[in-house]
């Protein structure tokens, strides 16, 4: 499984987000593309019980909502996500891996900026190693894995 992108929503804008091998060659725009996966989501969840993830006919986006406090001391709902190619394989490994790499993602993003005012989104721009880390080598493709042994 090729990790695509990851990153974190916030009211359905991208606040911090990784993008590791376009999906498409096109410039999307990546404010819409979010507010429509939030979208979705909060659709989807009116509809049923809450949703772990979406699949295309080549990707697979898989969310993790968790709780942060603002400025103001009020809790926000915040979105992890990581966009993957599809794999037949993802219902084992959604719970074993996928789910618990998206809960460290969000557990580390709240315990480094909880209290912080979440619409200064330059602030998160460190945050990216944090991400790079915890995904680590999903997000090489083979041939990056390959040459890497060699370096």
């Amino acid at each position: 499984m090729l990790i695509r992108e990851a990153g974190i929503l916030f009211h359905g804008i991208p606040i911090i987000f990784t993008s590791y091998h376009r999906a498409s060659k096109n410039n999307l725009n990546l404010v819409c593309s979010s507010g429509l996966m939030s979208g979705l989501l909060s659709f989807a969840e009116c509809l049923m019980e809450p949703v772990e993830y979406f699949e295309s006919d080549k990707y697979s986006i898989v969310f993790k909502k968790g709780m942060i406090k603002d400025l103001f001391r009020d809790e926000q709902e915040i979105v992890a996500f990581i966009v993957i190619d599809k794999d037949p394989r993802l219902e084992k490994f959604l719970k074993k891996t996928i789910l618990p790499l998206l809960e460290k993602l969000l557990r580390k993003f709240i315990i480094q900026f909880n209290g912080c005012n979440l619409t200064k989104v330059g602030q998160f721009e460190p945050f990216k190693t944090t991400i790079n880390k915890i995904f680590g080598t999903g997000t090489q493709t083979l041939e990056e894995k390959v040459v890497s042994l060699f370096i």
